[in-house]
């Protein structure tokens, strides 16, 4: 069998995601909480069908194990999120016309302990954010994703996050409607019910309409990109089990296309089918490479 080190080719990427998500697979074999995650993380990408020529195109199969914190199957969400993103753009042409925002709505860190009551206490905050009557009038459309990173101050803590694309009436940019940085930050802490201010952050997507699909989509993967590094283990763990069954990403108003929503968000198992491809190969828990079969 021969192995493939070039990781500058289709196989190479793929093979880096993997050694990511190995390193999370064991860190959550250390748990018998988190045990059966780890060995069906572990078996993700074990066999990669590929076309003719390694260096060009896509696979052709994946043994995909759709958890939530394998790397190899959040790189995917990421892209199956922005190839969404162009079907929703080719189904309407129309949104490029449109007036976008690039929300990012934040908490205090919270324990890892504590994750699961955080983000319900957030999730019940955002339903009263779209309650509100300048979301009504102004925010035609809004897709909310939602992440969980290490506490920069305090590596034992999380950071939870929601990152927000909205679709909003050219109202919204002046006059009474319009809204600034600190009216969000003062809208979103009333509704959390909270008495500090929280940090947020509002970017107007300003750019030609021949630009504005390009941006928008780009948005889309960075809100649901896989995590660069592995976290320490005992934080995998616990906030593993305090996200078990929460749903990641929410679509509203015009952005909320049922047709849409399986391809982009779904967890189900790959629809891919077994074929005999141009090139198979399998993975090589010793080497950390793929080879042929």
């Amino acid at each position: 069998m021969h192995t493939f080190k070039n990781q500058d080719s289709l196989l190479g990427n793929i093979a880096e995601m993997k050694r990511r998500s190995e390193q999370v697979g064991y860190s959550l074999l250390n748990s018998p909480s988190t045990e059966d995650a780890g060995r069906r993380i572990l078996n993700c990408a074990t066999e990669v069908g590929l076309p003719a020529g390694i260096n060009s195109g896509k696979p052709n199969y994946i043994n995909f194990c759709n958890h939530r914190q394998c790397p190899t199957c959040q790189e995917r969400r990421a892209k199956r999120a922005c190839a969404a993103m162009h079907q929703l753009f080719d189904q309407n042409p129309n949104l490029v016309d449109g007036k976008w925002l690039f929300l990012t709505l934040t908490v205090r860190n919270c324990s890892t302990r504590n994750l699961k009551e955080t983000l319900a206490r957030m999730s019940d905050a955002f339903q009263r954010l779209t309650r509100r009557t300048f979301w009504q009038q102004n925010v035609l459309g809004a897709i909310r994703f939602t992440e969980v990173s290490v506490g920069q101050s305090d590596p034992c803590t999380a950071h939870p996050h929601f990152h927000c694309l909205l679709l909003v009436r050219p109202s919204m940019f002046a006059g009474i409607h319009y809204m600034s940085e600190e009216r969000w930050a003062s809208a979103w802490a009333d509704v959390l019910q909270e008495h500090y201010i929280p940090t947020i952050n509002v970017q107007r997507l300003n750019c030609p309409p021949n630009e504005v699909r390009t941006q928008v989509v780009s948005m889309a993967g960075y809100s649901t990109k896989a995590r660069l590094e592995t976290p320490d283990p005992q934080w995998l763990i616990e906030v593993t089990q305090q996200m078990r069954g929460y749903r990641s990403v929410q679509a509203y108003g015009l952005l909320a296309r049922p047709q849409l929503q399986p391809q982009v968000y779904g967890v189900t198992e790959d629809a891919c089918k077994p074929f005999i491809p141009a090139g198979r190969f399998t993975w090589n828990r010793i080497t950390k490479q793929y080879q042929r079969l």
